[in-house]
Order: C-alpha cells, then structure tokens, then sequence
C-alpha cells in the first residue's frame, strides 16, 4: 500500500502534499504542520480522531487521501471534524483516466462490519477475516507496524507491551506479517469454504433472474437506454409544441388570463429569489456559527488558566481516568504527565482577564447578530410562504377560468396534454424496466467481486502452505536485519544485538531496549525495530504493507554533545541515519514507501527526495507551512 497524495480540502482552496515511492522526506521548522501530515493521513485510514489543530479547523473541511493497494488506485474523503460520519471512496478508472462519480460510504468501525473502512483495507491487502485471541483482526493492528509517532519514537513501552489490553493482539499481528501465525491457514480455508457457497447462492440467484429477464426480453441494457431517449425526445417535442400552442392562443386573445399568467410568472421569480436569498443567508450563518465555536474555545482555555492549572493538581490521581492503568507517581510536577506546574502572576492574570473580556464582547455581539441573521432568514420564509399561496390562488383562478371557456384551440390543447400524459407514463414503465436490468447488473457486478475475492483467498492460502520457513528462521532474519541497521546507524558499543524470540521485541548489549537508559538509544532502537520489520516484511510471501512513516529521527540525537547521554547526541549518528535511509531507497525504494518528517536536513540529502519544505514564516520563497496562506487569514 502507498500514498500517493494527501490534500486537505480547504474553504477559500485546497493544500497538497505529493508522495512517491522510496524516500520522501518534509522538512520544516515547529508548528508548521509536518506531523499533521502524518496524522492526516493516519485519520483518513481509520484512526478514531486527530488533534484540533487550530489552523486546519480554520481552512479545512475534509481531508482526502489517494492510495495505492497493488495495481488499484482509491481516494477516500473523511470529514475532518465530524468524526463519526462514514468516509467516501472513490474507485480510479483505468479506462477513463479519473475518479468514478459514485462512491461507496464506508463506516469507521469495527472490521467486525462488513460494510467498514478496515475491512475494505484488509480485504484489498489480502487479510481476510482473521480472528487474533477470540477478536477480530483490524486494519489498524497492522498499521502500528507503518507509523512511527513523534511522541513514541523514543517511548519505553515500544508497542504497548506493558500494558495487557492494547498489546494482547500486538503478537499475533507480528505473526500474521510474516505468515507464521499458527490459525491463519485453517481461517483462511474456513473462509474460502464460506465464499464458496456465498457464491454458489448468487449462481443460483443470477439464473433466476437472468430467466425471467430473458423471458420478458428485458435484458439488453443499450436498447432500453436508446428507447429512453426516444420517450425523452418525443416527450420535450411535445412539451415545445404546447407550449407554442398556448402562446399563439394567448397572442390571438383566445385563452383568458393573460394577466393572471404574468402574474404567476413573477410569483414563480419571486420564490426562486427568496430560496436563493435563504441559501445564501443559512450558509452565512453557518460560518458564523464556526467563529462563534472558536470564541467559545478560547473562552474555555483562557478560564482554564485563570483558575489556575496548580490549584487543579490538589487531586491525586491512583490510575490514569481513561485507561484505568495505575500511574507511576512523580515528585514534582502534575500528577497525570510531570510537568512542572506554576500560578499566572498579576500580570498575566490581567492580560488573560482583557482578553477574555474582549473575547466575551465578541462573543456576545456574534450571537445577537447571528439571532438577526436568523430573523432576516424568517422573514423570507415567511415571504416565499405567502408567494407560494398566491402563486397557487392563481393557478386555480386560471384553470377555473380556462375550463368555463370554450376555446378553437382547446381541443387540440387537451389533446396534447393526453399524449404527454401517455408518453410520460411509458417513460415511467421503461425506468422500472431499467431499474430491474441495473439491479441485475449490480448482482453479476457483485458476483465478479465475490469470484474475485475467493481467488484472492485460494493464492493466499497456497502461498502460506508453500512457506515453510519456521517462527525461529523468521525471527532470526528479522534480527539479521535489525542489527544491521544498527550498524549503519553507528549506535555505540553495539553488541549483541537481536529480536526476542518470546516477546519479539528489539534487544542489544543483551538488554531490553527499555533498559538501556538513554533515550537517544531508545529512537534508534525504535527505528531501527520498524526498519528490520518493515524489511523483513515485503520480502518473498510475507505481509507487510510496505509503508512506514517516521516522524522526527532527530528527536535525542544530533544535539549538544555536553550534555547528558553524549554518546548518542552525535551529529554523526544523525547524518549516518539520513544516509541509511538513502542507501535504503536505493536498494529496495520500488517496494516500499518511506516517509519522513524532520525539521531540517542535511546538505548531502538530494532535494529529489524531499517532497515538502516549509519555513515558518514564507519569507524564504517556500510555503510558510501546510496551511500556507495562514498569514492571509
């Protein structure tokens, strides 16, 4: 699976970043949106939420991905601030050269739903229905293993381990990426028995139908279509010709109502303008109602700070409130994270205290504008009310009127009218006929989807029976591998360095990388853990999608080698990191996607590989940040 672009659909336009395969790097200065990059594209494949980055809920609505999932190409479209509503996706036209129209909306939810966005992913990446400790395997599960977070590259507690519930399917997703999960190949016949006789049912179905489809004539689709547009021909030819009837009655004074007939024609003009004007005055103030949020958010920081943050940590906290683990208590600083905490001075608490004042002001004249706003909205619903009944009080008057009047050209009027009338109901008949032929399409659709499916599951099992590389040979391989990047990595006094075959986690100098003590040592241990699987991972039959995303490699290497943990802050060991991941493009950069989110690089990296760059502050002749016309609003 690759990304091929990810745009954050904007209100005024639209921001892009384009990505390749091999390396791709983005570069830029805090606070520019690098990691919103990563974590946009992470929302768009099914993470629960995303951070409210003030600039995005500005500018943005929704956040669209295009990926690559062997030769298909999707777009999915998420809402970037509803985040219970489903996601579109759209499938790429090979013929066409575009994105289908129509699209597919597919829950965020369990895999367990088989309508869900991880289930399309896993299906689309060739895990099928999978079970791991009596749950259901997710998309999600594997994607721990293609997104390494700023804030757990240099975490001591890798992947959850520590913690039973999120790392009880942590194992067996190690597994299932290099085939050696011991139930996947009895679940995968289990399911191809299954979609045997799914299939064999839709069979059955299709030559039902197909039967009486065939018995009525009703199975050539082009011919239907054709008489369509005879009916819809015929049918505005007949319109053209009524309506040049009545305006020559009319010029001749023949019809009575001539006057009533302009006035309908107004009050028809008159309930268009105020639909539009009621459109346009409900989109008014639904953006109102956005900067009305925005204040009311900054309220609740600015008092957050005036109670003041110290006076809130006189709670001591047993466990976490929302995972219910126990914490581990610190000596100074807020109870949940150990931060140091300190009250506003005088001063601060009288700039906080003008500015939510100012804010409250705002916010006060906002809403009583907005409620005028809805007034105006009122009232011209009220007008076109009253339009639509005068509009009808005249309709009636004229056709009271046309009836009592016997006319020279009536009789021809009615009987066109009658042959509308008829024509109108054979085009009727024709879209139910139609409707019944495109359901059948549909089915024979859904059967070559289904066929599809069932073969995909027959290659995946042959492949999985044709491995016979044992859990010892894999992991030794991915330990191979592991040490080698460590080696490319110049991590000092490298020894004895591999994977646990128990808990397949990364060791060296004989330790578990969490007591090594240094967390420059723990980020590259980290990486060099997601490297080794990532691949390990794409060679031969194993699973991994062949994506990985590190945000910030630098983060504890590359800074004052006086301080604390020197041995790891050496701008060596940061260049040597950047020069692996050239060497890795290199050699395996059409199998595999590497993205990486830096602030900064060095001189040696080709701009080739860097596929975003951002200045914070746009003076440089490069896009201020992902948002990169924030300076304009």
């Amino acid at each position: 699976m690759f990304i091929n672009r990810l745009t954050l659909i904007g209100l005024k336009k639209n921001y892009s970043v384009t990505f390749k395969r091999g390396l791709n790097y983005i570069s830029g200065p805090t606070s520019t949106g690098k990691s919103t990059i990563a974590e946009l594209i992470n929302y768009a494949l099914g993470s629960e939420k995303h951070k409210d980055y003030i600039e995005v809920r500005q500018s943005c609505t929704d956040v669209e991905l295009e990926i690559e999932i062997g030769s298909k190409i999707y777009k999915i479209i998420r809402p970037l601030f509803d985040f219970d509503r489903p996601v579109k996706l759209f499938h790429y036209k090979e013929d066409e050269q575009q994105f289908s129209k129509d699209f597919d909306l597919l829950p965020v939810e369990s895999p367990a739903n088989e309508s869900s966005l991880s289930r399309f992913l896993l299906n689309e990446l060739g895990f099928f229905d999978i079970k791991v400790v009596n749950q259901t395997f997710s998309f999600r599960d594997i994607y721990k293993f293609c997104y390494l977070k700023q804030t757990e590259i240099d975490s001591e507690d890798l992947m959850k381990e520590k913690n039973w519930g999120p790392s009880i399917k942590r194992k067996p997703t190690f597994e299932i990426l290099f085939n050696i999960f011991d139930s996947l190949l009895s679940e995968l016949k289990a399911k191809i028995k299954e979609q045997t006789e799914l299939i064999a049912d839709l069979e059955k179905r299709k030559q039902g139908v197909s039967e009486f489809l065939k018995n009525l004539k009703l199975l050539d689709l082009d011919n239907y279509l054709e008489k369509k547009k005879e009916f819809e021909n015929r049918i505005s030819e007949k319109k053209t010709a009524l309506y040049k009837l009545k305006s020559d009655a009319k010029q001749n004074d023949v019809l009575p109502g001539g006057e009533l007939e302009d006035s309908i024609f107004e009050r028809r003009s008159d309930i268009e303008k105020y639909s539009k004007e009621i459109s346009e005055h409900t989109q008014y103030v639904e953006k109102l109602f956005l900067l009305r949020n925005q204040y009311q958010s900054e309220l609740g920081k600015i008092e957050f700070l005036l109670e003041g943050s110290v006076s809130l940590n006189r709670y001591d906290f047993e466990i976490c409130p929302s995972c219910l683990n126990e914490l581990y208590p610190h000596e100074t600083g807020c109870e949940l994270c150990g931060n140091n905490l300190r009250s506003l001075s005088e001063v601060e608490q009288k700039v906080y205290k003008s500015e939510s004042t100012r804010l409250k002001l705002r916010f006060k004249k906002l809403s009583t504008f907005i409620d005028e706003q809805n007034e105006q909205i009122r009232k011209l619903q009220q007008k076109r009310n009253e339009a639509e009944i005068k509009l009808h009080d005249d309709e009636d008057t004229l056709n009271h009127l046309r009836m009592e009047y016997i006319s020279p050209y009536l009789e021809e009027i009615e009987k066109l009218n009658l042959e509308l009338g008829e024509s109108r109901n054979q085009l009727k008949d024709l879209d139910r006929t139609l409707k019944v032929i495109q359901e059948f399409n549909a089915m024979l659709a859904k059967l070559d989807t289904e066929n599809s499916l069932l073969e995909k599951l027959k290659k995946r099992a042959k492949e999985i029976e044709a491995n016979d590389i044992d859990k010892d040979t894999i992991v030794d391989r991915v330990s191979e591998v592991y040490e080698g990047v460590l080696k490319e990595f110049d991590f000092p006094k490298l020894s004895n360095a591999y994977i646990g075959i128990k808990d397949y986690l990364p060791y060296v100098r004989g330790r578990k990388y969490d007591n090594i003590g240094s967390l420059g040592s723990v980020t590259m241990l980290t990486m060099a853990y997601y490297l080794s699987v990532l691949i390990v991972g794409i060679e031969d039959q194993n699973n991994h999608p062949g994506l990985l995303i590190i945000d910030t490699p630098r983060k504890n290497l590359g800074a004052d080698p006086n301080q604390d943990e020197e041995q790891f802050k050496d701008e060596i060991i940061y260049n040597s990191i950047i020069r692996y991941f050239i060497q890795l493009d290199l050699d395996k950069g059409d199998q595999m996607q590497l993205i990486i989110i830096n602030n900064g690089y060095p001189e040696f990296l080709s701009e080739k590989h860097v596929v975003a760059k951002f200045d914070g502050n746009g003076s440089k002749g490069i896009p201020y940040g992902l948002i990169d016309d924030l300076n304009e609003i």
